[in-house]
């Protein structure tokens, strides 16, 4: 691999943190990208002439531009559904502060392609690109709970059952029991089957084909998942799964959610 292009390292940072905020000052994109307030004055004014950053002639505050939002609407069916959740997921991460994740299915694999990061100190993560699997995430069941008995079984089959805590799934027959039970309720549930101390709640999305395609969860500590508060996630976030699948061209819900 040949050497980075330091500037444009610098510009991509500034973009994934306006992708991130929305707006932002000078000083904020600064101190949150660690680039010097000169420098990243300079690329922000380079950024802005071609139309891939506004500025408000008011507040004096940094947006993504017309240019940038543009390409990602004429980007390809991945990056679809991550303009589309965007905003629902600033929501969701407004709502709760929690981390909000975005998964797609790539092939025979649920791959992670927005996240969200919880602002409170004490959270876990995983990283844009990571795979979410079938049998420990919520991510990943709830997508893997309505996908076609081919593709699941082909997902399933790919599946190592790798133990993460006592409570992980470890067998195809208590695999496909539990994501009956997913497609029953509508929601997954990863009660600290992954990590030790971690709740997450996740929800299926459709494409217009009425084909699950991709998901969205919410993550967070045990202790702060509370009853309550769980209830609310689950409420919210199966409301939110169908908005987006909605607004990605889905015309019935109910035909997604009922088919075998």
């Amino acid at each position: 691999m040949g050497k980075s292009v330091k500037v444009l390292e610098k510009a991509f940072h500034i973009l994934e943190q306006l992708n991130i905020e929305d707006v932002l000052s000078l000083k904020e994109i600064a101190e949150r990208t660690d680039i010097p307030k000169p420098t990243a004055s300079r690329i922000l004014d380079t950024m802005q002439s071609l139309g891939y950053i506004e500025q408000d002639s008011v507040s004096q505050r940094f947006r993504l531009g017309s240019n940038f939002l543009a390409l990602a609407k004429r980007s390809n069916a991945s990056n679809d559904v991550m303009v589309v959740a965007e905003p629902f997921m600033k929501k969701l991460h407004a709502a709760f502060g929690e981390t909000v994740n975005l998964a797609r299915l790539h092939d025979a694999q649920i791959v992670y392609v927005r996240i969200l990061e919880s602002r409170n100190a004490f959270r876990i993560s995983d990283n844009i690109g990571d795979r979410a699997s079938i049998h420990s995430t919520a991510i990943g069941k709830a997508l893997g709970a309505y996908l076609p008995k081919e593709k699941l079984n082909e997902m399933i089959t790919s599946c190592t059952f790798t133990q993460f805590t006592r409570k992980t799934i470890l067998d195809e027959q208590s695999l496909r029991k539990h994501l009956v039970i997913v497609k029953q309720n509508g929601y997954a549930l990863d009660s600290e089957e992954g990590h030790d101390g971690v709740i997450c709640v996740g929800a299926p999305i459709f494409n217009k084909d009425n084909s699950p395609f991709a998901a969205i969860s919410i993550s967070m500590p045990k202790v702060r998942a509370k009853k309550t508060v769980l209830n609310k996630v689950v409420q919210e976030l199966q409301k939110v799964s169908m908005q987006i699948s909605l607004e990605l061209g889905v015309t019935d819900i109910r035909k997604c959610l009922d088919q075998s």
